[in-house]
């Protein structure tokens, strides 16, 4: 028998899907002709590398994630309503400042702080040195600090010497 991930996952007609805010800013899905869920949780599926394709949603019950509903394959095949305040949500839910200077990368005890100047101003973080660095294709790197945010240095050859000869040397 011929295995089809699509048996497992449960596809969303987005021409079906309603997104909305209640008076609360609570996100609301409903779909058209079977259910409404007062209270969902959308979750990219490739975050880092697909973030307008493969958005999971998830039910929430007492303020925790709990069943999947389904799965919309492309955002941009949402009503522009819907469309519209879904990825705005993603945006705020993922985001990730732009590293566009590294001040100062220092080590000590396993932990990297870092000082740097992103697209919204200067920021310090920690990390637990190299295994929150992460180097994507194309010179793309993902810092995720101590605290669970993520930071984006889009492409490591557009830094200034001086950042980029940190990045080498520490990563």
């Amino acid at each position: 028998m011929l295995y089809k991930i699509e048996d497992e996952l449960k596809i969303l007609d987005p021409k079906k899907i309603r997104i909305q805010k209640d008076a609360f800013n609570k996100i609301k899905l409903t779909i058209l002709d079977d259910r409404e869920y007062l209270e969902v949780k959308p979750v990219m599926g490739f975050p880092l590398t697909d973030s307008e394709n493969y958005v999971s949603f998830y039910e929430m019950i007492d303020g925790k994630r709990e069943n999947e509903i389904g799965i919309i394959e492309d955002i941009d095949k949402l009503d522009s309503e819907s469309k519209k305040l879904l990825k705005s949500e993603l945006k705020r839910e993922y985001f990730m400042p732009r590293i566009t200077k590294i001040n100062t990368m220092t080590e000590a005890h396993g932990v990297m702080k870092f000082d740097v100047e992103t697209e919204k101003g200067r920021r310090v973080f920690e990390t637990r040195y190299k295994e929150d660095i992460r180097r994507i294709s194309g010179g793309r790197i993902i810092i995720r600090d101590a605290d669970g945010n993520r930071y984006e240095i889009r492409n490591q050859q557009e830094l200034d010497n001086r950042s980029m000869n940190l990045i080498d040397t520490e990563i």
